[in-house]
């Protein structure tokens, strides 16, 4: 019955001492030790007893966690009279609770349906029962807080904690329970009793831990307990103080149970231990936290810090460093080298991926998480689907892990069809009598669409038939049965299984591991609500709990593996070779903040209050401090310290304080930094390592070699090797290859082109305006027929295309009025555009009425057309232009031909196509004028310098098809009065500025002026607005004192100019009609280049949907835009005349 202290700084050999020390006392035949360590590292420690210590230590050393030595207490001398909660069963208890006292709460009743919170909860009443605070506790310190807020949570907290204990306490125990009931019995355990126990890698205890330390102290023959501490005290007294407040509980607990207290032993120098011969890592262990300390003189050899570009670039540099190791020094194992960071998570992936690579085996201490696994998602979604009546989220959720019971092809084919339709929920089961969207050919779309019937069928066949099964279910464990019984028949669990071996050996174990984690959570949904009724959404509600806290530990698959792990889950011996990364302000040491839900001023008021929780903030920044402490004291050969200088998005980051320091006590220590292409030496055989990295590195020098770069001469050696492998050769083919790719498409044969578009080619204006904006997206467009996904939605065309139709039909029925639209006053508008609307949603889309957001979309739109129909009445009346034609259509079906476009000397016509909005006419002085108007759902504008490029011609066409046919539609000539743009909405005024209503009223007229290019003739000008003052708020246009028309437009770009002459109207007519003729020559000729127009800051790129084909990138030769470069107007007018002339401005230009 004594106490052992072993004092000890990192790396002084304090674990070498207790095995040796072991081995020494084994000599006696009959003694017995038990070996206590964390619970991870007791594999790692286990290893070492069968390396270090005689062939019997197997048979009489024990190394045991504390976990580890309560179950063998138990179950040695017994007292666990109901079975051990996990994990994850305490957060199924914490869901439990808050889902039955969620009512009674007040500050925690919205967050407790937060996925994740049942979590804290659970860790929050483990915390409480580890230190002994019951319920009771918390209620009674909350009547005698003077803090509302915290008396709020307290009462919170214990309704949920009173809850959770008497359905805890009902059929099982938890961790803190049985560690109760071990420490009662532990002096009746025979293994116990007269065995040596060290204790050794810990930094503190739990108070449950302590007391079990208490009751080995009596029970054994002896306690030896080893802390990383410094005995003497050097002057870095603070980085020792998380284990020197360890001593002092230990020391009080050994005292207070008159446990005899031994001399303790106390280490010598790290220097002469771990260390020894290792000057500088020396000099970090003594010099690092001491203050004043001392500079480190002499080269440095044993320290590195590198700079990395980012934490890919950092990666690869240790992966090179830890191949070139190994190379060298035949006794370095990689067992022997470990990296280490404080945010694992940003490293695992891209240490797996670059170590793979380089053929280094790799093992990542961290525990893993379930729930994103393929069978987790599979159940959760599979639970979900049936509770929401088959909702599309979890639906497809389920489908898509590829364990249902179509494939996840399938899926995706029976996805296009159900977006396109909008199936949702009930409509699933609905009569599919659709056809199958972006599938042309009735043959084809009719076997498509007996494919999804059957997905459905099949679907609804096994899904419904489990729903039944378990509402069927009495109770939690028949639910548990039913759901485990469908995994296993419909083949779920075998179709995880095969996936998970074809992915490897690693896949196949973290598979059996999940496996296992799942049915871990069956059985304790079974054990923890047995006979229950349970509600299938409050099963659900559990499982999400369960599986969002379940996590994984693998062993590694070999012995010899870098270990990639936390900071603080390091193991203190037997590395060599020490990879510290992600050594970044903010990230290591990790920021502590004032995290949970108890606050540090929480834990203060109820430590005032007799009930002592957790560490503090403060506390947690100590931690932190020694945490790297331990990390820089680890390695015995060597470190290498790392940070990424930016993230992956380019943002710049900054070095943590420990590079800081690193460099201020060696002086001399130079950091290393990527060199630049240009400061790069040519590489050389250190570059030649693993068959993959070097096939990188190989491809990098033969791209050099192609732009003319020197390179190094065994690069053609190593090219040789490659192209003698054949798992290479095919690779290094595509890479040669590769050298001379580029992006941009060829020109098409004429073949090609008539069998893309046609023998006689019909096409839109708007079309032609795709195809100058980017020949290859037209080509992608129009040729390949590209379709994007078909959603069941409203989209900006669908409205755009309702709109138009209810006003052409508004003005046909303006025809039977016996006074025209001078007899249509607000009231008849609103009427008839409310019906118009809703006759044209039920005929034509029946979406607008399946949600709300859909049905106020609706009202939206009648509001708009409502104002817009309001406004053009307004505008006709107040002028003598008349409406003439509605929806003109040129073409095929239209009452006018197509407008025919002659290729000269290519031998083919080309016609266009069309559908004009509105055409009015004004007779005036024997003459008749043609106003041509276009209805937009947004703002625009006629560009002269868009018309100069070929990106905006309808309005110009349309009045050339108008004027052609001015002979059949009006039986005489017509000459160009205005082309205009009528922006279709409702807009919103501020009121603040006037409160009269006319005024008002007036600013959202004029903030509804047309747009475009008027005739520069005052009597035509006057006849579109009869009551105009010094300006029309009808049109962009004023009369000026001398009466001449001048443009009244607030556009600061004067190519926007809106006053033109009648030879204006022509020369641009026929400039345009030259641009037409331009696009399509380029267009038949087979022209499909990545070529978008670049229009100051915008880029049609934009919003192209095709970005990904194209692949455009200014950087890369040969991509470049078409400038669309800004000219004064006078030059787009005189280029346009030359045109006209037959001279050769063409509207390019390339940057």
């Amino acid at each position: 019955m004594s106490l052992r202290m072993i004092y000890g700084r990192g790396g002084s050999g304090k674990t070498t001492f207790v095995f040796n020390e072991i081995r020494d006392r084994m000599k006696d035949k009959d003694a017995r030790f038990i070996l206590l360590v964390p619970e991870q590292y007791t594999f790692r420690t286990e290893q070492r007893v069968l390396r270090q210590l005689p062939s019997d230590a197997v048979l009489r050393v024990s190394v045991m966690s504390f976990g580890t030595l309560v179950r063998k207490v138990l179950g040695t001398v017994g007292g666990a009279t109901h079975d051990l909660i996990s994990p994850t069963g305490k957060v199924m208890l914490a869901a439990r609770a808050l889902s039955e006292t969620r009512e009674e709460l007040t500050i925690y009743k919205g967050v407790s349906k937060r996925s994740g919170f049942a979590q804290t909860a659970a860790d929050l009443i483990d915390e409480l029962r580890r230190f002994d605070v019951d319920p009771k506790a918390l209620s009674e310190a909350a009547e005698e807080s003077d803090d509302s807020e915290l008396k709020r949570k307290l009462k919170d907290i214990s309704r949920i904690y009173a809850r959770y204990d008497e359905d805890l306490h009902r059929n099982n125990v938890d961790s803190t329970d049985e560690a109760g009931f071990a420490a009662e019995r532990l002096e009746r355990a025979d293994f116990v009793r007269d065995t040596v126990v060290y204790i050794d890698e810990f930094n503190d205890f739990s108070v449950m831990q302590l007391n079990l330390i208490g009751k080995l102290m009596e029970a054994s023959a002896s306690v030896t307990l080893a802390l990383t501490l410094d005995y003497n005290d050097s002057g870095d007294r603070d980085v020792f103080s998380i284990t020197r407040d360890t001593e002092g509980k230990v020391m009080r607990l050994a005292e207070e149970s008159g446990t005899s207290i031994m001399k303790p032993v106390i280490l010598g120098n790290p220097h002469q231990a771990r260390f020894a011969g290792n000057k500088e890592l020396q000099h970090i262990e003594a010099e690092f936290f001491r203050y004043p300390n001392k500079a480190f003189s002499g080269a440095v050899g044993s320290v590195s810090v590198y700079k990395a570009q980012n934490s890919y670039d950092e990666v690869e540099r240790i992966a090179k460093d830890i191949s070139k190791r190994v190379r060298e020094d035949e006794s370095l194992r990689y067992r022997d080298m470990a990296v280490l960071c404080r945010d694992i998570d940003s490293y695992s992936s891209i240490a797996q991926s670059i170590f793979s690579e380089y053929g280094i085996p790799l093992f990542l201490d961290k525990r893993r998480s379930i729930a994103g696994s393929s069978i987790s998602i599979y159940i959760l979604s599979l639970l979900e689907t049936l509770v929401s009546g088959f909702a599309y989220e979890p639906l497809f959720r389920m489908l898509k892990t590829g364990l249902s019971v179509i494939s996840a092809d399938e899926a995706d084919l029976l996805e296009n069809y159900v977006l396109a339709h909008g199936f949702y929920s009930w409509h699933f089961f609905g009569d599919w009598k659709y056809s199958y969207p972006n599938i042309t050919g009735s043959e084809l779309n009719s076997k498509y669409v007996s494919d999804v019937l059957e997905m459905r069928d099949c679907i609804a066949g096994t899904y419904n038939g489990l729903k039944d099964r378990l509402s069927d279910c009495k109770n939690s464990r028949d639910v548990t049965a039913a759901l485990f019984s469908h995994l296993e028949e419909n083949g779920a669990l075998e179709k995880a299984k095969n996936a998970a071996m074809s992915a490897g050996d690693e896949s196949y174990t973290e598979f059996k591991e999940v496996q296992s984690g799942i049915n871990s959570i069956f059985d304790d949904m079974a054990a923890v609500f047995g006979d229950d009724n349970i509600e299938l959404p409050v099963y659900l509600e559990m499982m999400k709990a369960a599986v969002a806290s379940y996590e994984i530990g693998l062993i590694p698959l070999t012995l010899d593996q870098v270990i990639l792990g936390d900071v603080a889950r390091i193991r203190s011996g037997g590395t060599k070779g020490l990879y510290i990364v992600g050594a970044n302000d903010g990230v290591f040491p990790r920021p502590v903040r004032d995290e949970g839900i108890f606050t540090d001023s929480d834990k203060k008021n109820l430590k005032d209050k007799g009930l002592e929780l957790s560490v503090d903030s403060r506390t947690r920044s100590v931690y932190e401090q020694f945490l790297i402490y331990t990390a820089l004291t680890t390695a015995s050969g060597y470190l290498f310290v790392s940070y990424p200088s930016s993230d992956l998005e380019g943002k710049s980051l900054r070095p943590s304080q420990v590079v800081a320091r690193l460099k201020k006590i060696f002086p001399d220590l130079t950091e290393e930094v990527p060199k630049g292409p240009l400061e790069a030496d040519l590489a050389g055989l250190e570059e030649v390592t693993r068959p993959d990295p070097t096939f990188n590195q190989l491809v990098h020098e033969m791209r050099r070699n192609y732009q003319g770069e020197a390179v190094e001469p065994l690069w053609g050696e190593v090219y040789r090797w490659y192209l003698e492998k054949p798992e290479y050769s095919a690779r290094l083919g595509t890479a040669v290859r590769g050298l001379g790719y580029s992006n941009m498409a060829q020109k098409l044969p004429r073949k090609t082109i008539k069998g893309l578009y046609g023998e006689e080619m019909t096409i839109s204006v708007s079309r032609l305006e795709r195809f100058s904006q980017c020949p290859f997206a037209y080509f992608i467009q129009y040729g390949m027929k590209a379709k994007d996904r078909v959603l069941h939605e409203i989209t900006a065309p669908d409205i755009g295309t309702l709109m138009h139709g209810v006003i052409d039909r508004f003005t046909e029925d303006l025809k039977g009025l016996e006074g025209g639209i001078a007899e249509a006053d607000r009231e008849f508008i609103h009427e008839n555009i409310s019906r118009l609307v809703d006759e044209a949603i039920d005929t034509t889309n029946a979406i607008y009425s399946e949600s709300p957001r859909y049905r106020h979309m609706g009202e939206k739109i009648k509001k708009t057309l409502m104002r817009s129909v309001d406004t053009i009445t307004k505008q006709i009346t107040k002028g003598d232009f008349v409406p003439r034609f509605n929806e003109l259509g040129f073409g095929m079906d239209g009452i006018l031909p197509p407008l025919k476009v002659e290729l000269d000397g290519d031998g083919e016509d080309v016609f266009l196509v069309g559908r004009i909005d509105r055409v009015d006419v004004l007779e005036l002085d024997g003459k008749s004028y043609i106003r041509i108007i276009d209805y937009k759902s947004s703002s625009k504008d006629v560009s002269i310098t868009e018309v100069f490029y070929g990106l905006q011609m309808q309005l110009l066409v349309y009045l050339d098809v108008v004027l052609k046919n001015s002979e059949y539609l009006l039986n005489s000539g017509a000459i160009p009065g205005a082309i205009l743009y009528f922006r279709m909405d409702d807009p919103i005024i501020d009121g603040s500025l006037s409160q009269d209503v006319e005024e008002i009223e007036r600013e959202v007229f004029r903030s509804l002026q047309m747009k475009g290019l008027i005739l520069k003739d005052a009597s035509v000008v006057r006849s579109m607005d009869r009551e105009m003052g010094d300006y029309s708020l009808i049109i962009p246009a004023k009369i000026n004192s001398s009466g001449e028309v001048v443009s009244k437009s607030n556009r600061k770009d004067k190519t926007m100019a809106t006053i033109l002459t009648e030879e204006d109207f022509n020369t641009l007519r026929e400039y345009t009609t030259e641009s037409i003729r331009r696009i399509l020559r380029e267009m038949v000729s087979g022209n499909i280049t990545v070529l978008p127009a670049k229009n100051g800051d915008r880029i049609p790129c934009t919003y192209c949907t095709y970005s990904a084909i194209c692949q455009f990138d200014s950087r890369m030769p040969g991509n470049k835009y078409r400038k669309i470069a800004p000219m004064k107007i006078e030059d787009l007018w005189s280029n346009m005349n030359k045109t006209v002339e037959g001279g050769k401005a063409d509207g390019s230009s390339v940057d």
